[in-house]
């Protein structure tokens, strides 16, 4: 994530569905974590179920979006500005790419194309990072299963969205800063002399 020298990012949540489902199991919810279903059969947890978790250790636990067929989880963010959406990916084990794909949408418009990948031996977790603009004040973030919907699909774990400040911000900050400091210099020559 890049953030410009003295500005402050705000983060809104942090996801990780950790705790959520015993070790060894698994379940379809209609709401997680702040995530409510909003298309498909539900929100498929899975703790080591069929590959390994994303956060770590035995008793994390990951969202599939493919629980029965292809799901959508959807949470409301309250905010306009630039936001940076970060989150771990990894297709189902075993599974073909065009069966493991994850679309991120703002308000039903796709925010970067779906993630997808052919499956492996074991759970293969990448780090995806997609900044945007959220225009209105009240916007919905979704996460939806793609590809073949037949019960098996992509992961998807720690999902942390950043609010950062607008360029704009950062340059009225500099030129505070610039400003106080000329104060500064002016309130000791005038001491000195």
């Amino acid at each position: 994530m890049s953030v410009a020298p003295g500005a402050q990012a705000t983060v809104i949540f942090n996801s990780t569905f950790d705790g959520l489902q015993p070790y060894g199991s698994w379940s379809v919810v209609a709401s997680a974590d702040g995530w409510t279903t909003t298309g498909g059969p539900g929100i498929e947890l899975q703790n080591n179920v069929a590959g390994s978790p994303g956060s770590g250790g035995a008793s994390g636990v990951f969202v599939e979006l493919d629980s029965h067929a292809n799901s959508t989880m959807s949470r409301t963010i309250s905010g306009s500005g630039r936001y940076i959406l970060e989150f771990l990916y990894s297709p189902r084990p075993g599974i073909a790419s065009t069966s493991n794909g994850v679309l991120v949408s703002m308000n039903g418009q796709a925010l970067a194309p779906a993630f997808t990948a052919q499956g492996g031996q074991n759970s293969v977790w990448s780090l995806k990072t997609i900044e945007f603009v959220a225009p209105t004040s009240n916007w919905q973030l979704s996460f939806s299963g793609v590809g073949r919907s037949d019960s098996l699909g992509g992961y998807v774990d720690n999902i942390r969205l950043t609010a950062v400040p607008e360029p704009a911000t950062w340059a009225m900050m500099i030129m505070g800063f610039g400003a106080a400091g000329a104060l500064l210099r002016r309130r000791r020559a005038l001491a000195a002399g």
